[in-house]
């Protein structure tokens, strides 16, 4: 049996490189967020099914409709707007901040292809509600295949 050097440096940069792929994991789930990370915290939504559409509903408090933009592909909707304070308040006296300011951006996908043509919008008391048709699934023919010899 020999004996080995123990070298620290070695050892440190064993243990970054293991935070590091800890870190890496922890934040991959949040590397596939369309809008910016500082607005990380951006609309909250529910998407669920109903009566053959998909339904998205979305909290946007404080904002008008003419303040929000909406577009629908095939397989996601998208919502574009942007939080803004009408007040302004020096810093000094302020004790705390949480309403949410600035431009965001969310892409949405769908469970199902939808009918982008057919998306309607209504908003009403800080609720954003979606409602986009599915795509009638097209039932496959049965076709006899010809086997070659």
């Amino acid at each position: 049996m020999s004996l080995m050097r123990w070298e620290p440096m070695t050892e440190i940069r064993r243990l970054q490189e293991d935070m590091d792929r800890l870190l890496e994991r922890f934040m991959k789930p949040f590397s596939t967020l369309t809008w910016p990370v500082s607005e990380a915290a951006g609309p909250p939504v529910d998407v669920y099914e109903k009566d053959g559409n998909v339904v998205v509903k979305a909290e946007l408090p404080g904002l008008k409709k003419e303040d929000i933009e909406v577009t629908a592909t095939e397989d996601s909707i998208s919502l574009r707007g942007e939080f803004k304070r009408e007040e302004e308040v020096k810093k000094e006296g302020f004790y705390r901040r949480e309403r949410r300011e600035g431009k965001f951006y969310r892409t949405i996908p769908m469970p199902a292809p939808i009918k982008p043509d057919q998306v309607k919008a209504s908003f009403k008391d800080g609720i954003l509600e979606i409602t986009a048709p599915e795509v009638e699934e097209a039932k496959p023919k049965e076709r006899k295949v010809p086997i070659e010899a």
